[in-house]
């Protein structure tokens, strides 16, 4: 079994340079760190982590709260933030609040009891400004501005880059699935329809759908057949879904009513999963960039955890990927 003694010769350092890497010292150069991480891992050091805690009041833990991991976007996160943490030599937690304001309520108490080193938040709907405001942690907010440190993807960009993809190839009667507040971040529809108004368009449907449920008792299905059992299904030739699984119900549907997908109708989805990736047709979708939240969110922890406690804000764009259900060329 490999000893601190061989992390420090393997890297060239000293047997107290280790110590304080696996401490998380603020003093240790980001090279040196990662030089030292390289070899723990390599060597499968396993550090006596009851001597650290001791010695440093470090746990090397960090909580990370989803609002609902049937999400297949945040289990995707999840598993980047995770790499991320490891590299720096923190171990996760994940906590699953299932939309459930409760469950959100004890994992952030259950990871105050592990006596994390800090905590990764995607809050459920309206943020508990009394839980958070009263968290003493360093904490990291992904997709809302809670805290000091928070991570913003603008989903109204990612509105409005559906809607040109949709003018651009020529589908012009468009339809939206999904929540219609634009409360919370949630301004999906608001970007879909600036950029309609760009086109000199408007949205010709909208099927509120709420964004609160989780993937396993979503209602777009049904929703979606209700619509067309008392509609032309032909009549919207492309349609926004706030959800790759939202948008994969809207194609089961379109098809259950014999039209062809994407020769008489276009379904785009939102958050590019690998159901996105992996269902027939393929499914154009706005992807979140996934790595760089994750980098961007360890690192904004490690800031406060080492004392940096000022407000700092990222803001990351996300990007259409265009697959097979909407690529199709007509006349406008």
């Amino acid at each position: 079994m490999a000893t601190m003694e061989d992390v420090a010769k393997a890297a060239k350092v000293s047997r107290a340079t280790v110590s304080r890497v696996l401490s998380n010292y603020p003093s240790i150069k980001p090279e040196t760190r990662q030089q030292v991480m390289y070899w723990v891992r390599e060597l499968h050091y396993e550090p006596n982590q009851v001597a650290q805690n001791l010695a440093g009041h470090h746990t090397n833990l960090i909580g990370v709260l989803f609002s609902d991991l049937s999400n297949p976007l945040y289990a995707a996160l999840s598993t980047a933030i995770i790499r991320e943490a490891e590299r720096e030599g923190y171990s996760v937690i994940v906590g699953d609040a299932q939309r459930e304001c409760a469950r959100e309520v004890n994992i952030i108490n259950s990871f105050k009891r592990r006596k994390v080193d800090g905590i990764i938040v995607r809050a459920i709907g309206r943020p508990n400004e009394k839980l958070y405001k009263e968290l003493s942690i360093p904490m990291v907010s992904l997709y809302k501005v809670i805290g000091h440190k928070n991570i913003i993807i603008s989903s109204e960009e990612g509105g409005a880059q559906v809607a040109r993809h949709f003018y651009g190839t020529g589908r012009v009667r468009v339809g939206y699935l999904g929540p219609t507040s634009a409360l919370y971040g949630n301004d999906k529809l608001a970007g879909l329809q600036a950029g309609l108004d760009s086109c000199g368009l408007q949205i010709e449907k909208i099927l509120p759908c709420n964004q609160h449920e989780t993937a396993e008792n979503q209602k777009a299905y049904q929703i979606f057949t209700e619509y067309l059992q008392e509609n032309d299904p032909r009549a919207v030739n492309a349609w926004f879904a706030h959800s790759d699984i939202a948008a994969s119900d809207i194609i089961r549907a379109l098809m259950e009513h014999g039209v062809q997908v994407p020769q008489e109708v276009s379904v785009c989805g939102y958050n590019d999963t690998l159901l996105a990736r992996k269902m027939i047709p393929s499914l154009t979708s706005v992807a979140s960039p996934v790595d760089e939240m994750a980098r961007n969110a360890i690192a904004l922890l490690l800031k406060e955890i080492r004392g940096d406690d000022g407000t700092e804000n990222v803001y990351l764009a996300p990007h259409l990927l265009i697959r097979e259900s909407s690529l199709v060329k007509i006349d406008k």
